[in-house]
């Protein structure tokens, strides 16, 4: 649970910095910066759960179903958020813009193969085992969804509040790497991890 804990506080400790301290966001943007957080660590909740970890960590049920429970009350933050128009973005003209129905449908087969694998973890016997492979599949697809998010502001580094990198850049290259060592595993180097 500790690892669950501080990753969460880590991640909420950077949106703060970058969105508070960096853009100077007062705090009516509360829920729109613990949102990041939240999405940010149900990401790395759900690469965890793909791994074949050590004992000390948590273990991959643990980590998924933290990461399926992150990603409902994102879908509701977000939801509360558009209704206050936090995301312009996802709007042209008062209707949804190709990035708002990309990012709607990504995170939708996202939460979706999600919940297939969170149902047969804990209702195992009323659901295909097979499943559980959904967990990966959800893992793919949530790596696409910040990429789909925020791609658009990776490459101007001078317009970074405060030079820290967007946190869809950082939770895109938190995938990959644990893609990379998922597919280490799979080649069978499977006691890598510390």
């Amino acid at each position: 649970m500790k690892y669950l804990i501080t990753s969460f506080f880590l991640f909420y400790g950077y949106a703060i910095v970058r969105y508070h301290f960096g853009k100077g966001l007062d705090q009516t943007f509360f829920f729109f910066v613990v949102n990041k957080a939240i999405a940010w660590s149900a990401t790395f909740y759900l690469g965890m759960s793909v791994l074949l970890l050590p004992k000390k960590f948590p273990s991959k049920k643990q980590f998924g179903l933290s990461s399926f429970a992150l990603g409902i009350i994102h879908i509701i933050l977000t939801l509360y958020l558009a209704i206050l128009n936090y995301y312009p973005d996802f709007y042209n003209k008062g209707q949804i813009s190709v990035l708002g129905f990309s990012v709607l449908m990504s995170g939708l087969l996202s939460i979706s193969l999600m919940t297939m694998a969170f149902l047969a973890s804990l209702f195992s016997s009323k659901f295909p085992k097979v499943w559980l492979h959904y967990g990966f599949f959800a893992f793919l697809v949530n790596s696409c969804h910040p990429i789909i998010i925020g791609i658009q502001n990776w490459f101007s580094p001078l317009l970074w509040p405060m030079f820290l990198p967007p946190i869809t850049l950082l939770a895109s290259l938190l995938s990959g790497i644990i893609f990379y060592l998922r597919w280490k595993q799979k080649k069978g180097e499977k006691n890598f991890l510390p």
